[in-house]
């Protein structure tokens, strides 16, 4: 068996540990993920956003998913997540320091990318962090990866990561390291990173820096490599609030009419708001912001007039909520004094909505 088989043969064994660890600890959502995919007419791997449009929706990345991409061998195949939630969480932050070149000396650019790559290490390990340093593609490229104990904000946690690697050039780089995730907030899916294990083109597998004094070896393969993985610590609260990476307020959303407008005189018009509030919504919306970012989002939103009407109603009253929202927002829960809870039972839903009076 050669050393290639070998290594592919450890990953395969400790697959089912690594799609649990991933899912646990890297995954952000599970409705779109990364793939590479093979093109038949050459040695190249397409990447595409999966699953492919008419699926979203009935499938799902899940633990199978995860394992068969640590189990996999081939080229192409491989997954990516994406370094952000619906709601603007982030599990981890990510550096990718990657060869831009491929006409530069390769051994100039390894040496150049592993010394700024340590250096951040350095920098991250000195605040109290466990971070994992990772050899992805054998001739020059770095991922340097934080896991969190919580989903944090993705805005602190871009942030943070755009002032790590501001030094770049200091540290000998051309161009910025790619960070995950990228920006602060996202319009559609954001960007994702392929997951550790075999290189979606290149005969490589992981490796891991090995940041234990006095090793023998720079970098840990295989079951090592894995074992180092696994034991990851993820960073908790206390170290991170320092940093300045933050929890996220997840969002709770609340309709207008029926919940905090007392909506008494029935609808004459979006701008039209004659009616008071629901007795204790201020009081009700002051212990939720406490906790939770509080939006509104009503029918009456679709205009400019519908919105401001609204803000206007809620200074009045004195009600004072995060957003007014122009499109219906991804959100913890939503608040609506006509909805029927959906829990993935439709003969149940279709009773309930036949209880109704026509």
């Amino acid at each position: 068996m050669d050393y290639f088989e070998r290594i592919a043969g450890e990953w395969g064994e400790r697959a089912n540990e690594l799609a649990t660890w991933a899912m646990t600890y890297l995954v952000n959502r599970t409705g779109v993920w990364g793939r590479y995919v093979r093109r038949k007419t050459d040695d190249e791997s397409r990447a595409v956003t999966a699953p492919f449009r008419d699926e979203r929706g009935k499938v799902w990345l899940d633990h199978d998913s995860l394992r068969k991409h640590f189990r996999n061998r081939q080229p192409g195949g491989q997954l990516g997540i994406h370094s952000a939630s619906r709601d603007l969480t982030s599990r981890w932050l990510a550096i990718d320091i990657d060869l831009h070149d491929p006409e530069e000396d390769l051994s100039a650019s390894l040496e150049g990318n592993l010394a700024a790559a340590r250096g951040w290490f350095q920098v991250l390990a000195d605040k109290g962090l466990d971070p994992l340093l990772m050899d992805s593609n054998g001739i020059g490229g770095f991922h340097l990866l934080i896991v969190f104990a919580e989903p944090m904000s993705t805005a602190s946690v871009h942030e943070f990561g755009k002032g790590l690697v501001a030094d770049y050039e200091r540290r000998g780089l051309d161009q910025r390291p790619e960070l995950f995730p990228d920006k602060p907030s996202w319009h559609r899916y954001g960007d994702w990173l392929r997951l550790p294990g075999r290189h979606h083109t290149r005969p490589h597998f992981t490796r891991v820096w090995n940041d234990e004094p006095f090793a023998e070896s720079p970098w840990l393969v295989g079951h090592d490599a894995i074992e180092r993985m696994l034991a990851t610590r993820p960073a908790i609260d206390a170290l991170l609030e320092p940093v300045g990476i933050e929890r996220m307020r997840r969002t709770v959303c609340l309709d207008f009419d029926g919940v905090l407008h007392s909506y008494l005189s029935g609808w004459r018009g979006a701008e039209v708001i004659p009616d008071p509030p629901i007795h204790g919504t201020r009081d009700a919306v002051v212990r939720l912001r406490q906790q939770y970012r509080v939006v509104v989002y009503s029918s009456r939103c679709s205009t400019l007039e519908g919105r401001r009407a609204i803000e206007l109603w809620l200074r009045k009253h004195d009600i004072q909520v995060d957003e007014v929202c122009e499109h219906k927002p991804p959100a913890l829960v939503y608040v609506d004094d006509r909805a029927i809870p959906f829990r993935g039972d439709w003969e149940q839903v279709v009773a309930e909505i036949r209880q109704f009076r026509k």
